[in-house]
């Protein structure tokens, strides 16, 4: 779902995105899940995003029939009494292609380089541009037409953009093969690949697990699990304190994780680029070179990436 990104495009650009993830057919880089978001009461306004395309096939249920589908649909829940106890009587569920990030971007590089039109792309060149400037004086060397500025983060020095800034998330990575699952009943305290279920993606924002600072979520990607997390604008602290830590492992253990019989394999620190507004736009025409940018999308790059890209094509192709 679109996260911390309130552009009044960004439903355009979440929907041209989840079009072209549904035509990609390769789970190494793609996969369909179930995804579950736990709500204290029921909501009366149901998102745009959730009825705007069949193939997610949204519900709104109770918790008595969410783990009624669960059971129907075969996939994995928390622990009913746990989410009971907390005080979630509601939930959606949805199905929702989920991006295995690294390998994505690694795809989309390759394509790059294999692309008829593209006769060298070097990504070695390790070079950092403190100006626009220098970035339209290299693309006029190289007898280029336009520059599109990426940079994320970076277009605060950049760009001197001030009202952009880190949204820090943190992440513990399990290892998804052997994960242990301490599941309902029939499920409890089992090798997550036993019982033949699929994994499903979590996501609680609301009290006591969750906030919209301390979002708890969990998400199968690849060969390993998720779980997170924070959303912490200006911080920029760039490790994982314990107290944070000791968060996580909790949040782990209430969505069904046995921690004792679970490694985590790795752990991860990085800074969404959020701005009030993101910007993309066409800015200005230097000497003969178009300058478009295109950051500021909170907790959303994968969610409208693609939507976004299509934008930006067609701000540079413009006359």
């Amino acid at each position: 779902m679109p996260f911390h990104c309130t552009d009044t495009r960004t439903d355009c650009w979440a929907s041209a995105t989840l079009s072209e993830l549904l035509t990609k057919d390769d789970p190494p880089l793609v996969e369909m899940l179930p995804a579950v978001a736990f709500k204290r009461n029921q909501d009366e306004i149901i998102p745009s995003w959730a009825t705007d395309n069949n193939a997610l096939s949204f519900q709104q249920l109770s918790i008595n029939e969410l783990y009624k589908e669960s059971k129907s649909q075969s996939f994995r829940l928390p622990r009913r009494d746990v989410m009971e106890d907390a005080g979630y009587r509601y939930a959606w569920l949805f199905q929702t292609p989920i991006v295995n990030c690294p390998k994505y971007l690694v795809n989309m590089l390759d394509e790059i380089k294999d692309h008829s039109y593209t006769d060298c792309v070097d990504v070695e060149t390790k070079k950092y541009y403190k100006t626009i400037e220098e970035m339209v004086a290299d693309a006029t060397k190289l007898g280029c037409d336009g520059v599109i500025n990426c940079t994320g983060l970076g277009s605060k020095d950049l760009c001197n953009d001030t009202s952009l800034v880190g949204a820090r998330g943190i992440l513990l990575h399990y290892d998804r093969s052997s994960c242990v699952w301490m599941g309902n009943e029939d499920q409890q305290s089992e090798s997550v690949s036993s019982f033949g279920l699929k994994d499903s993606v979590i996501l609680i924002e609301e009290p006591p697990l969750g906030s919209d600072t301390h979002p708890c979520y969990m998400i199968p990607r690849g060969n390993i699990i998720a779980i997170g997390g924070t959303y912490l604008e200006g911080d920029n602290t760039t490790d994982i304190q314990e107290a944070e830590r000791e968060k996580i492992v909790h949040n782990a253990q209430s969505m069904g994780i046995d921690i004792h019989k679970s490694k985590p394999v790795s752990e991860w620190v990085g800074f969404r680029p959020y701005r009030p507004t993101s910007r993309l736009e066409l800015e200005q025409i230097k000497n003969g070179v178009k300058v478009v940018h295109s950051y500021g999308y909170g907790g959303s790059g994968w969610t409208v990436f693609a939507g976004v890209a299509r934008d930006a094509a067609s701000l540079m192709a413009q006359v």
